[in-house]
């Protein structure tokens, strides 16, 4: 059976919208839950129990992580607990936020990857971890995503007040929806959400909370010396159709040494990746001048927190649209990154110097996980990225790097809204 398109599936959850909201009024009516009127200033001091939402990817945890601090500085007194992925919540690992860490893998978000989801089963589980969160009776709820399924999640989880963002539907459920533009930049549209009913928000960039073990396992990878300066390398992403081809990798770090020959490169990234990482290998035959590699490879060695301490030791970044870009822009190293089906400004870097090239095509940005091409036309949003102009854009983040303290973030005035069609 054909799988349902994008449109397809909007149209349903606009459809199960007012069922969703009559079973959630119903549900109020029933238990007597009553809300809590954020447009006065003492309400927050009342608060006991809040609970955030955020179930996709790494990334886009990571993207609500200043929304998850406005949250703490809002209610101080108050017990944080966030519902997560399992994947995603190691990303958050010391954040002082958080209270309560809650996982919870949503079948939608699984479904719309490609897994086959058995609705029955998931059923059953999305009933059993609601109806403990319902036990908890928080008082407030926030739905960091603005997405109407995990909106329709924050409410059958029961939290007496319900906050988020209809920008993209679910906004009848909500008590207070945050009004952003549908085109808003995650950070800033997760910041609206936490600060619904309040002051308007300071802008703030995601933050990780490293500690000496990942920054010690980094130092012993990723040693200083010689002169030579650390480029990461992230070659995969969550769908083929993010990726750039990693003979077109080899060429921009083949065009990099030509120009610099004490640079060295660090391949990250999780197991599933070390095929790609042997294949820029295999492909990139330079060593340095002492005969040593020019490429040292980490996939499936590192944990979150590690993958991010090793590119905070890194002079620049390049990869794909995926969670190692936001992890290294979270620690401050400069970022080269190409988007193909993403919208850039909604997920582009932040809070560090970036440079963001696309292709100009009238099917992109499309959002879509399987590219609706054939044969030589299929993902040319990547295959079609030009080697000189990201070769370009990386000489142009690393001529800054004499400013850069060693082993500390770099905020600049290289940070700008997305930019570089080709």
């Amino acid at each position: 059976m054909k799988a349902p398109t994008l449109g397809q599936k909007r149209a349903v959850a606009t459809l199960a919208e007012p069922l969703v909201a009559l079973l959630h009024r119903t549900y109020r009516l029933a238990t007597g839950r009553g809300g809590v009127p954020l447009l006065r200033p003492e309400a927050a001091s009342r608060v006991r129990k809040v609970l955030a939402v955020r179930l996709d990817a790494i990334g886009d945890l990571l993207l609500s992580e200043p929304a998850i601090a406005l949250l703490r500085r809002r209610f101080p007194h108050a017990r944080l607990d966030l519902v997560a992925n399992p994947a995603s919540a190691a990303v958050l690992r010391g954040n002082p936020a958080v209270d309560r860490l809650i996982t919870y893998g949503a079948p939608w978000h699984a479904s719309w990857r490609g897994a086959r989801v058995d609705w029955v089963k998931e059923a059953a589980r999305f009933w059993a971890v609601t109806a403990a969160l319902r036990r908890e009776e928080y008082d407030l709820g926030f739905e960091l995503r603005g997405d109407i399924r995990d909106i329709a999640f924050l409410a059958a989880a029961g939290p007496g007040t319900l906050v988020g963002s209809g920008v993209r539907g679910g906004g009848s459920l909500l008590d207070y929806d945050a009004p952003q533009p549908a085109d808003a930049h995650q950070v800033e549209l997760a910041l609206a959400i936490a600060a619904a009913g309040g002051d308007a928000p300071s802008e703030a960039a995601p933050r990780l909370y490293l500690g000496r073990q990942e920054r010690d396992a980094a130092a012993a990878l990723v040693p200083p010396g010689a002169g030579r300066t650390y480029v990461g390398l992230h070659l995969g992403a969550g769908f083929p159709s993010k990726c750039l081809p990693v003979a077109k990798f080899a060429e921009v770090a083949q065009t990099l040494l030509q120009r610099e020959p004490r640079r060295r490169f660090v391949v990250i990234g999780g197991p599933e990746e070390r095929p790609l990482a042997e294949e820029l290998a295999a492909r990139l035959s330079a060593r340095g001048q002492s005969g040593e590699p020019v490429l040292t490879l980490l996939p499936g060695r590192l944990s979150l927190l590690e993958t991010a301490a090793v590119l905070e030791r890194c002079v620049l970044f390049i990869g794909n649209d995926s969670a190692p870009m936001h992890l290294a822009a979270a620690v401050g190293t400069p970022v080269v990154t190409f988007f193909g089906p993403s919208e850039p400004w909604r997920f582009h870097p932040y809070g560090a110097a970036y440079r963001l090239l696309e292709v100009t095509l009238e099917c992109r940005p499309c959002d879509y996980v399987h590219c609706r091409w054939e044969g030589d036309l299929r993902f040319q949003c990547m295959t079609r990225q030009s080697v000189e102009a990201i070769s370009a854009a990386a000489e142009d983040l690393l001529a800054v790097q004499p400013a850069r303290a060693s082993g500390r973030p770099l905020y600049d005035a290289l940070q700008e809204p997305w930019t570089g069609l080709q």
